[in-house]
């Protein structure tokens, strides 16, 4: 049997022991299993930022991945605990939205409830599924356990609603500030975009909006507030404190200042509403 790996996400921080009870539930039940910790500085109870974070980090995982995220404000209600099978990847985690934008990318999918108390540690407290649940299930799925022993299996989940992104014509396409990075870069949810001889290429993400290419022609990002930011390459494209757009590494459009922090200079927030336009 191969090594398999499980990457762990959760809004758990490193302050407590929370995330190191998970591992070692998962290393009693699946010792040979590779941990990859992804993050576990995810905005508490966030789960858009968390699935967000799940989407961003899907295509870069090894082939048969098991991915653990755990961002659960509604541990110990009606939510239904599952595992999700999707081509490549198995999810492990609460149904309540998290691996919604994963299923933006294929219908093909499974999903089973874990209530099979065989594959879950003995005594399960009202508060901590993570440890008691997931990890479990993330370890047993590790050695090839079949979806279906877990528990029933459904098709109907839990879905977060899509990002904006709107097509105002004339080349102009709205989106929203999905989140800002460490460094105060913000993420919009306008992409992914890929440059060609002519222009900008984009090859929505989220499946309402259609593929389209942009000419070669000077953009801009309106903010808000009513300024402008020019559209470049990289940082440096702007004077250290000035502001711009670029197409960052997962392909959306993101504001940046360099040498500064974009969020807290532009007062600029999530679901903040912006427009991406030819400039003029």
């Amino acid at each position: 049997m191969l090594t398999k790996h499980i990457a762990i996400l959760t809004d758990f921080g490193m302050d407590d022991t929370y995330l190191g009870m998970m591992k070692a539930a998962i290393a009693g039940i699946s010792p040979a299993a590779r941990i990859i910790d992804l993050t576990h500085a995810i905005p508490a109870g966030n789960v858009q930022r968390a699935a967000f974070e799940v989407w961003r980090v899907r295509p870069y995982l090894p082939p048969g991945t098991i991915l653990l995220a755990v961002v659960d404000p509604g541990v110990g209600t009606k939510r239904r605990a599952i595992a999700l099978k999707l081509p490549g990847l198995v999810c492990v985690g609460p149904d309540n939205g998290l691996f919604s934008f994963l299923l933006y990318s294929t219908d093909k999918y499974t999903a089973a409830e874990l209530v099979n108390p065989r594959y879950q540690l003995l005594d399960i407290s009202h508060t901590f599924h993570g440890r008691d649940i997931f990890a479990p299930a993330a370890a047993y799925l590790a050695q090839d356990i079949p979806l279906e022993d877990f528990g029933p299996i459904t098709q109907e989940l839990i879905r977060i609603p899509d990002p904006l992104l709107r097509d105002l014509g004339a080349g102009s396409i709205q989106g929203e500030i999905m989140h800002s990075d460490l460094f105060g870069n913000l993420i919009t949810s306008i992409g992914k975009f890929d440059n060609t001889d002519d222009g900008l290429s984009l090859k929505p993400w989220i499946p309402s909006f259609s593929a389209r290419t942009l000419i070669a022609q000077e953009y801009e990002v309106l903010l808000p507030q009513g300024n402008v930011v020019p559209l470049g390459r990289t940082f440096g494209d702007a004077q250290k404190g000035e502001a711009l757009a670029y197409i960052g590494s997962s392909s959306l459009l993101e504001i940046a200042i360099n040498g500064g922090d974009a969020a807290k200079t532009l007062n600029l927030t999530p679901s903040d509403e912006i427009i991406f336009k030819v400039k003029g």
